[in-house]
């Protein structure tokens, strides 16, 4: 894909990064920059782009769907606007069922954000049904429905890889639903990944809609044991090769990882990965930190965000409390892209960013001053910091909060003329 520096969206992206149109174009030419916006949705009302990759603020992606026994697509679209109230920066279908494609559409009318979609599981799930090419790529460009920004699809996976898999000494071998499933197509038809085999054709098809192919992670690690190993690096060198040729195709490329990882690893393996991967930008499921915070598990991944996000991450998945064990509900993803963004804000902050340092000034001077309308303005979360505060009748500027009371050292110190 060739973006022009004077696109007018591209224009105010680069803006908004603080980024020359001019460098950013040619780092997304070189695929150190991925682009988020799709031909259907240059001309969408409201839609706001995205630009993910080397010198952007870090990214987070709200993960929904439906499970493989859901059928209720109203139930998502209806919930969306807790999710987005959240302000993730992008969202990721993860339907394990036929109602995805249909899903995607009714989200396009709901989202301002670029949308990406997992059609692995819309190829691979009746694994009995052999497809030939034209079948498969008819199928792979159905489920961009209309306005998919990006596609996660399983390149990673081959006989070769399959067998590494099967001989591993892992704890997990595979935490991917999308590599499990294609493993299981190979072995019963005896095939090469479709994937692969036609990459032709679904570059053709990306290339044709302005799609970004987000390269899905099969080997990363499900247990922190099992981090670094063999399994993966076998993986990141295939996707290497698969990177390149997707992008003398005119494609996009980003790279998905994560998984499991120890934190003092995260920052010998992230940046090892993206060095392996020509600079791709990251998008990663995690870190998790550790593999034993049952219903916490959304601390663990703010935990990786705020050290991945310094080590080369660029965007990260919304991994919710419910992360191992359930569906999440539009609550449990809503808490998980605000902490994130905690982490995100973090990050920001450590790079230096200006506007970042002015707000956390900004703040702390009406903290203060006691001044409680002017820290809601400041907080992360307006609308959040707003009603706990008046919950606590924290309403009147100047009156201290219930933790000092009368002892708040912002009032004791003025009385003394401080």
């Amino acid at each position: 894909m060739t973006l022009l520096p004077t696109d007018a969206q591209f224009v105010t992206t680069c803006a908004s990064e603080g980024l020359d149109p001019h460098d950013a174009a040619a780092a997304v030419a070189t695929g150190q920059l991925v682009f988020l916006r799709s031909e259907a949705s240059r001309t969408q009302d409201g839609f706001t782009p995205l630009l993910v990759g080397a010198g952007t603020r870090r990214k987070i992606a709200a993960l929904i769907g439906l499970g493989p026994r859901d059928t209720d697509r109203d139930k998502i679209v209806k919930t969306m606007s807790v999710i987005l109230a959240a302000r993730p920066d992008a969202v990721m279908d993860l339907t394990t069922n036929p109602e995805g494609i249909a899903l995607r559409r009714d989200l396009k009318e709901v989202m301002g954000v670029p949308l990406g979609a997992c059609v692995t599981y819309d190829l691979f799930t009746d694994p009995r049904k052999k497809l030939g090419r034209n079948e498969f790529l008819d199928r792979f460009e159905q489920g961009l429905a209309d306005g998919v920004d990006f596609v996660l699809a399983h390149f990673g996976m081959t006989p070769a890889l399959a067998d590494m898999m099967a001989r591993s000494n892992r704890i997990m071998p595979t935490t991917s639903r999308g590599g499990g499933l294609i493993d299981r197509y190979m072995r019963i038809h005896g095939c090469e990944n479709p994937l692969l085999e036609y990459l032709d054709g679904v570059i053709e098809i990306c290339r044709r809609r302005e799609v970004v192919l987000d390269l899905g992670d099969i080997f990363r690690p499900g247990a922190t044991a099992d981090a670094g190993d063999e399994m993966k690096w076998a993986e990141i060198q295939l996707l290497a090769q698969v990177r390149t040729e997707i992008l003398a195709g005119g494609v996009q490329v980003l790279c998905e990882s994560g998984g499991h990882i120890p934190l003092h690893r995260i920052p010998e393996l992230i940046p090892a990965y993206k060095q392996a991967l020509g600079g791709a930008p990251l998008w990663l499921a995690g870190p998790m930190v550790i593999d034993n915070a049952v219903s916490l598990d959304s601390i663990v991944n703010t935990l990786g965000i705020a050290t991945a996000g310094a080590c080369g991450g660029d965007m990260f998945a919304s991994i919710t409390q419910a992360e191992h064990y359930a569906m999440p509900t539009a609550g449990d993803t809503a808490e998980a892209v605000r902490n994130a963004h905690v982490a995100i804000t973090a990050l920001q902050l450590g790079r230096g960013d200006t506007a970042e340092i002015a707000r956390q000034e900004a703040m702390s001077r009406a903290r203060r001053k006691n001044a409680w309308s002017a820290q809601s303005e400041q907080a992360l979360y307006p609308d959040l910091a707003g009603q706990v505060f008046l919950e606590h009748d924290l309403v009147k500027d100047g009156k201290p909060c219930t933790i000092c009371g009368s002892y708040c050292p912002h009032v004791v110190t003025a009385k003394v003329g401080r």
